[in-house]
């Protein structure tokens, strides 16, 4: 007997040296939390609370909650807090006595202090560390006040929802704060955190009752509310809040902000972040796209995503990163994830060519042939509906988005000027697009939804590329990437209503009324994605409708599926207040031009059309592209396509123009194993078609064809007037 004692007087001694050591408790994981952040929009809409620490979570101090609350919470978990030093010697008696009695229900006896350490310390082992967390207990009540530990306590209690401490729990489920409480009211709340996803009153207050109900017992015992106080509160009926507390508004976009919160990017003030999102703008797009996919979805829709901005300040209107957080890709920012763009690169192909000399007047052929794609690789391309248009004026190239001619005008432009201008716009893969080859401009490159929307942004403003911004009132630091005649003459092409009716068989602008819009769509190949990019004085809009997997879609194009959404967005962005932000615009004068050659209208044209040009620029030369009977002449590069047709005609005169080698383009890789070994070669000149052509390869004399060779090459070709171009190309042998 004298030995056991012993024993335990040596066990009680060294528990008292290891309270007393001070190593137990390291007083620095107490300290507050990180205050949340408010994530507003522009007018100060709360769009979401974060904490760092994660929950959503306001501290408050114990001199601003309601004594009756703190009662109830003592009633609930430790009616004898101010009695002990951290470890209830009477609860632990009695939790054993009860737990070791056959059909008793277990009992627990961990009072507040030891509550408290185990939310901030964790269990990493389990139950085995409840006698580390005893110990812990006693250690922390010798170096903070009784106060401070239920501050600490009340404030870190989880309520189901997110929701962490009174003060967030009274505000959301009660509508207000923990400083004035009823019985009934403290008794509620103090029951939810002991099983927060069965007593949480908004979906299960009948638990919740039941549970007020035993805390308010609990009270009257301890002689904190009066017999009466206890009848009155057992007949309250409480009046919950049915909102969930702080619904996300713009998740992907809330993200961002925060993120950019955290490297300096944004600021916040006061614990609040205002952005650049507009919340009523925000929900009416994801209701559209929401709506859109659903139409959709029979056909393969899955999901969807949009942008909207206000391209004058490069605000950031709406972010919608899922139209479906529910669906396949919901959890993703879709807007950030690389998609085949289709033809929404187009309009910066032809952009490069304007500012090259060609202009909307500029004939292109529209002719199938054979074309070098990725890694040199050689194919054949076709509009979408399989026509072939021959001689085709590049407005109506552009705005009917024919692939054939766009393959013409990248071929004219370069591979090298293209890539350097995909780059400046800042597509992130544009150092692929050297391996590409032409494919670029039919979509062969990888880009995200807001690397496009920079881009049209840069249209939008007259060829000024800006950052976009999150934050509101941006004063943009813009950088001239286009040369502001071309992008001029782009956007008229994009702009115009007529010509996309001829391309597409309606214009849409009965959902955006009033001013005309630029409108652009792309669709990917097999169907997998489908673009829509519109634009006009003030406001930028993106939509994208797919499946994030990348499974094709059941002929959904861009102007089908997605270019009724982006116009109907930009409908709805019109009608907030403000107007367009004043911008020189570049002078476009009406010149009449022959709808068959592209040249100024003469004598004998029958067809005229009415293009815009650049005032500052050269008319193109007087056309003589017909015979005096009426007829067309057609230029040798069309002869072929002119006898598939059926139609008759002669090569005009010479162009008088700069020679450029189209293939093989200058720094294509080509596969030697492509078309049985052999090239076609092929030169073009501005204003018509060069004749009395010789070539040469590596020096050697050669016809327009030539058996591939591995290696580096140089091709020279020679008009009989002894103009001259060069192309440096490479053939490699497939691996």
């Amino acid at each position: 007997m004298l030995a056991a004692v012993t024993v335990a007087l040596a066990v009680c001694g060294g528990v008292e040296a290891l309270v007393r050591w001070g190593g137990l408790v390291d007083v620095d994981r107490f300290v507050r939390p990180s205050p949340a952040v408010r994530v507003l929009d522009r007018e100060g809409a709360l769009l979401r609370v974060y904490r760092a620490e994660g929950g959503d979570q306001r501290w408050v101090s114990l001199r601003d909650v309601s004594p009756v609350l703190i009662s109830a919470v003592l009633a609930a978990e430790d009616g004898r807090f101010f009695g002990h030093r951290g470890v209830d010697g009477w609860a632990l008696a009695r939790a054993l006595v009860s737990n070791l009695v056959p059909g008793r229900r277990l009992s627990g006896a961990s009072t507040i202090t030891q509550q408290l350490v185990k939310r901030v310390y964790g269990r990493p082992h389990g139950v085995w560390d409840k006698g580390v967390e005893a110990l812990r207990a006693m250690a922390l009540e010798r170096v903070v006040s009784k106060d401070e530990i239920l501050e600490q306590y009340l404030n870190r209690l989880p309520y189901g929802d997110g929701l962490v401490g009174v003060a967030r729990a009274c505000e959301a489920y009660l509508g207000h704060g923990p400083e004035v409480m009823t019985p009934a009211e403290a008794a509620l709340i103090a029951g939810i955190p002991q099983a927060p996803a069965h007593t949480e009153p908004r979906r299960h207050l009948r638990r919740a009752l039941a549970r007020r109900g035993h805390i308010l017992a609990a009270m009257h015992a301890h002689g904190w509310i009066t017999r009466e106080a206890l009848r009155s509160a057992r007949s309250e009926r409480p009046a919950i809040v049915s909102e969930a507390p702080h619904p996300v508004v713009a998740m992907r976009f809330t993200d961002e902000a925060l993120r950019r919160l955290r490297v300096g990017e944004l600021a916040a003030s006061g614990g609040a972040l205002r952005t650049s999102l507009h919340r009523g703008l925000q929900l009416e797009a994801e209701s559209l796209l929401e709506a859109g996919v659903a139409r959709l979805a029979p056909r393969g829709a899955v999901n969807g995503a949009a942008m909207v901005v206000r391209h004058d300040t490069g605000e950031v209107f709406v972010y919608v990163g899922a139209a479906r957080p529910q669906a396949e890709g919901g959890a993703m920012d879709l807007l950030r994830r690389p998609r085949q763009p289709g033809s929404t690169l187009k309009p910066f192909v032809f952009e490069r060519f304007f500012e090259g000399g060609g202009s909307p007047a500029t004939v292109l052929s529209d002719v199938g042939g054979r074309w070098t794609g990725r890694a040199g690789k050689q194919y054949d391309a076709r509009d979408y509906d399989g026509r072939e248009r021959g001689p085709v004026r590049a407005r109506v190239a552009l705005a009917s988005s024919l692939n054939l001619a766009a393959l013409d005008a990248a071929g004219r432009v370069g591979q090298e000027p293209l890539v350097a201008r995909l780059r400046a716009l800042g597509f992130s893969r544009a150092e692929d697009a050297s391996a590409l080859g032409a494919a670029v401009v039919l979509g062969g490159l990888d880009v995200t939804a807001v690397e496009l929307m920079g881009a049209y942004v840069a249209l939008a403003r007259g060829g000024e590329r800006v950052p976009l911004s999150f934050a509101p009132g941006a004063t943009p630091d813009a950088r001239r990437v286009m040369r502001a005649d071309a992008v001029a003459m782009t956007t008229d092409v994009l702009s115009d209503a007529l010509a996309r009716v001829d391309g597409f068989g309606r214009s849409l602008e009965a959902l955006a009324p009033g001013a005309p819009f630029a409108l652009k769509t792309g669709t990917s190949s097999g169907w997998r994605d489908a673009w829509c990019v519109v634009y006009d004085g003030r406001w930028a809009v993106l939509v994208w409708l797919g499946h994030p997997g990348g499974d094709p879609m059941a002929g959904v194009s861009g102007f089908e599926g997605a270019a009724p959404l982006a116009v109907q967005l930009l409908g709805a962005a019109r009608r907030l207040p403000g107007r367009d932000a004043p911008r020189e615009p570049v002078a476009l004068r009406e010149v009449e031009v022959c709808a068959h050659s592209g040249l100024r209208a003469g004598p004998l044209c029958a067809r005229t059309v009415r293009e815009r040009l650049p005032a500052g620029r050269e008319l193109p030369p007087r056309c003589d592209a017909h015979t005096p009977d009426g007829r067309d002449l057609v230029a040798p590069r069309f002869a072929a396509w002119a006898r598939r047709r059926h139609l008759a005609g002669a090569a005009p005169r010479a162009g008088r123009g700069a020679l450029q080698v189209v293939s093989p383009e200058r720094g294509a890789r080509l596969l030697a194993s492509d078309l049985g070994g052999r090239i076609r070669l092929v030169a073009l000149v501005e204003g018509g078609e060069p004749e009395g052509l010789r070539w040469r390869v590596d020096g050697r004399e050669s016809g327009d064809s030539w058996t591939m060779v591995p290696g580096r090459h140089t091709v020279e070709v020679i008009a009989a007037d002894g103009r001259r171009a060069v192309s440096d190309f490479t053939v490699e042998v497939p691996r």
